[in-house]
């Protein structure tokens, strides 16, 4: 399977790199394909780094605008993806500084509790998995609760779907990092999601 994934991202990356040169060569045309390729991922980046959905629409056109002023600055042997969503990541919180966005308070106490012998104290109700949810409506409101570090590790991995090692490339960052960053993500919202189990008559 992971050698399937790999043989297709290759494919992926000699279409973009093709289109690249195109469009270095001055096709209008080309870029328009780079961006439909990638316009899903980048959305997903903004709208889940950004408060509202007006600061991600901003992010969304700044970030195609500087990938198409500043494509010279691509190495011959970068990785345009990788490349196009670091700008994504580094314009979404960009947005969120500029909007004066910063964690509205703290889920550190819903992490998970101990009890005197050393075992994870049970939940109140069944875990919901993150991995699996839609992030919308109270969910994407918990994420402005997260530092924006373990934020932008989480959303690139479990809602960009990056792989490990690309959301490490993007966050100049060591894949263990990136690991441990979105586990403890998973863990605030889970426990963020517990607490509303306990709150919602049944």
């Amino acid at each position: 399977m992971e050698a399937r994934e790999t043989e297709v991202t290759r494919g992926d990356d000699s279409i973009d790199q093709a289109l690249v040169e195109r469009v270095r060569q001055g096709s209008g045309v080309a870029f328009a394909a780079l961006v439909a390729r990638h316009r899903d991922t980048v959305y997903r980046i903004a709208r889940n780094m950004c408060a509202t959905s007006t600061d991600a629409e901003e992010a969304i056109r700044q970030t195609f605008l500087s990938a198409y002023r500043d494509l010279g600055s691509l190495r011959s042997d970068g990785r345009f993806r990788t490349w196009l969503y670091g700008i994504a990541m580094k314009t979404a919180l960009a947005e969120r500084k500029a909007a004066s966005r910063v964690p509205v308070g703290s889920l550190e106490a819903l992490l998970p509790s101990f009890d005197h012998t050393g075992r994870l104290a049970k939940p109140a109700g069944e875990w919901p998995d993150i991995e699996r949810l839609e992030v919308t409506g109270v969910l994407r409101e918990a994420l402005e609760f997260i530092d924006d570090g373990v934020r932008a590790a989480f959303v690139l991995c479990d809602l960009a779907g990056l792989p490990v090692d690309e959301a490490a490339a993007v966050l100049h960052a060591p894949p263990t990092a990136i690991r441990q960053r979105v586990h403890r993500a998973r863990l605030l919202l889970r426990g963020f999601l517990e607490r509303l189990l306990i709150a919602t008559p049944v």
